[in-house]
């Protein structure tokens, strides 16, 4: 970094209104490639630029319409589907294992990243167990507090924390929350369990970043993204607090 390359960083702190115009500003700085986390800035890339190598981070690349094909993306874009529908499935099914006696599960659902896949999986994964979804979509930081109390209201046991780059910005007002109205969250990532959730079930950080890195210089040697194919994490990581 500083020799022979140059990375520029942009973070929309949560506001997804926001990446539109960051992607916009990358590509009119003359960017190499794009390194975007979250189907939501995924998106904004890919209004951004039709030429521009993009590399995204998503929760399955293929469901969101981002990519055609696991193996043969087609377009500018190509990336990491981090199996999020298949891992908050098994969310519950670990919630149900650490809360045995519980029959009411909440949902913190973030609708801009969610492929149709997935809140169908957990619906099934709870009525398989004997337990009752109560799902509330969150849009932003103003949605968190009036989340929890509905699920306060709604008797919610638990409560699994959906894989969305949104949420785990918002991670320490998360673990606040459901730390304040104990009420035991599982989420995806051990940062957010250092943040105040019960326990995370998902993919490690480190090999997410191996595999984006690997992509990234692959592309700067001079590969297409519709010849690199999408990758799948292998490595899986369970935190209980």
């Amino acid at each position: 970094d500083g020799r022979n390359i140059r990375v520029e960083m942009r973070l929309a702190e949560g506001k997804l209104e926001r990446l539109p115009g960051l992607a916009d500003a990358l590509v009119r700085e003359g960017a190499t490639v794009i390194l975007a986390y979250g189907e939501a800035a995924g998106r904004a890339a890919q209004a951004a630029t039709k030429t521009l190598p993009i590399v995204c981070v998503a929760d399955d690349l293929v469901d969101s319409g981002l990519a055609a094909d696991l193996a043969k993306p087609v377009r500018n874009i190509t990336g990491i589907s981090i199996l999020a529908t298949e891992l908050d499935m098994k969310k519950i099914e670990l919630l149900k294992e650490l809360l045995p006696r519980a029959k009411r599960f909440g949902v913190l659902h973030d609708p801009a990243t969610s492929g149709p896949q997935r809140p169908h999986g957990m619906a099934e994964a709870a009525r398989r167990l004997g337990v009752t979804l109560q799902t509330i979509d969150v849009r932003g930081p103003s949605d968190l507090e009036p989340a929890f109390r509905a699920l306060r209201a709604g008797g919610a046991e638990g409560v699994n924390i959906v894989s969305s780059a949104m949420l785990t910005a918002f991670r320490r007002r998360l673990g606040e929350l459901s730390l304040a109205s104990k009420i035991p969250a599982i989420c995806q990532w051990h940062n957010m369990v250092e943040a105040g959730c019960l326990a995370s079930y998902g993919i490690t950080i480190t090999e997410l970043y191996e595999l984006s890195a690997d992509q990234i210089a692959r592309l700067l040697k001079g590969t297409k993204p519709a010849d690199l194919p999408i990758e799948q994490p292998k490595k899986f990581e369970l935190t209980i607090s």
